[in-house]
């Protein structure tokens, strides 16, 4: 049985247009390349705010005006907002203060009015003792102590264990 050549070739060609459709790259228009340095700047800021004193995270959502030469709408407004959880102890002036600072250096076209910047205290801090050459929270000292004083009375009853099975070993071998 013969195939139809005619179907054959129409499925050959099918099957090249599949394939070169799957290989061909993907090509990112402008829109796509700003939504992509937007994420970055927004991830590097989010970064470098964490690093403040007393940030316990940091979030921000951030957007560059964004120019396309064939649209004829004007470009959107540059746009910022950011949300900061922070310990008991930190300075919310401060903060908001240093991340306005970042976030105009970081998009210089913001609008000048307040940025939305919404700060949570969430986290207390936890009080550190030392118990030797251990750091821990206050709460965990005394059990800390009471752990480290049975280690060493185990390791003191295996010594004297071992020592007086030595012991009676030597006494056992000098009678014979």
């Amino acid at each position: 049985m013969r195939g139809n050549p005619r179907r054959a070739a129409i499925a050959a060609i099918c099957l090249g247009l599949a394939i070169s459709a799957s290989c061909a790259p993907l090509v990112d228009g402008p829109v796509e390349r700003q939504r992509a340095a937007d994420r970055e700047d927004s991830d590097r800021l989010a970064g470098q705010l964490a690093q403040l004193p007393g940030v316990v995270s940091a979030s921000v959502v951030l957007h560059h005006p964004a120019r396309d030469p064939l649209a004829a709408t004007p470009p959107s407004p540059a746009a910022f907002t950011a949300v900061i959880a922070v310990d008991d102890k930190a300075d919310p002036d401060q903060l908001r203060a240093a991340t306005t600072r970042l976030a105009r250096a970081t998009v210089p076209e913001l609008p000048g009015a307040a940025l939305p910047i919404e700060i949570n205290a969430v986290v207390r801090r936890p009080v550190i003792a030392k118990v030797g050459p251990f750091s821990v929270e206050a709460s965990s000292r005394t059990p800390l102590k009471i752990t480290l004083a049975l280690g060493c009375l185990a390791i003191a009853a295996l010594a004297a264990a071992i020592a007086l099975a030595a012991r009676r070993h030597r006494l056992g071998n000098s009678a014979q």
